[in-house]
């Protein structure tokens, strides 16, 4: 299968990809990475589902495929206690192993990472290039609707942008309640010298 045949079938059942140039690119790479993250909040439904095939999908293709089990981001948008989220953490992982996903799928958590010091420090380095109206415009998707919102709205998009440099992604897949958080990323992570991701 040529490069174009593959982009055509990347965007079977997409509503947007983000940037198909870029794209030619990332698939000249011998196994360029895809990734997602999801928040361990609850059951597995339709919507994972939808995601997961665009992952096996893209695993045939030959990427290798992260999964972020982002518990620190449930967290901040209050789905639960720290132990209420590492079980539904747990739970969620075997759910998408038996959605079909092969045994070279990587699920990582949030929190083996977002505690080291060099991704606090570019969180903190995009803190001072993100507006506070732009990184709650981010969220409006993503959390409940709330008059009196938390900080913690304010740093999700931030660290979910910090995300995509730590995992080293060539794509990020997202739903369009990502859209915005997924912008944010494109526009600000060069800015700190890492890799843009192409955005599905």
């Amino acid at each position: 299968m040529n490069i174009e045949e593959k982009i055509q079938l990347i965007e079977e059942g997409t509503l947007e990809v983000i940037d198909t140039e870029e794209l030619k690119e990332v698939l000249e790479k011998e196994q360029p990475i895809a990734y997602t993250g999801y928040e361990p909040s609850g059951k597995i439904h339709l919507g994972h589902a939808v995601t997961v095939q665009k992952l096996k999908q893209l695993q045939k293709l030959g990427f290798k495929i992260k999964i972020l089990l982002a518990d620190y981001h449930a967290f901040l948008n209050g789905k639960g206690t720290i132990e209420e989220i590492a079980e539904t953490a747990e739970y969620n992982k075997k759910c998408f192993q038996a959605l079909g996903l092969d045994e070279t799928t990587e699920f990582v958590l949030g929190s083996s990472f977002q505690l080291e010091p060099s991704y606090t420090d570019k969180v903190y380095q995009l803190a001072t290039m993100t507006t506070l109206k732009r990184a709650r415009r981010s969220m409006d998707q993503v959390s409940r609707a709330d008059d009196n919102p938390k900080v913690a709205s304010v740093i999700y998009p931030i660290m979910q942008t910090v995300d995509m440099a730590a995992l080293e992604v060539d794509i990020a897949l997202g739903g369009m309640e990502q859209r915005k958080i997924q912008m944010l990323a494109r526009e600000n992570l060069e800015k700190i010298g890492e890799n843009v991701p192409v955005c599905i």
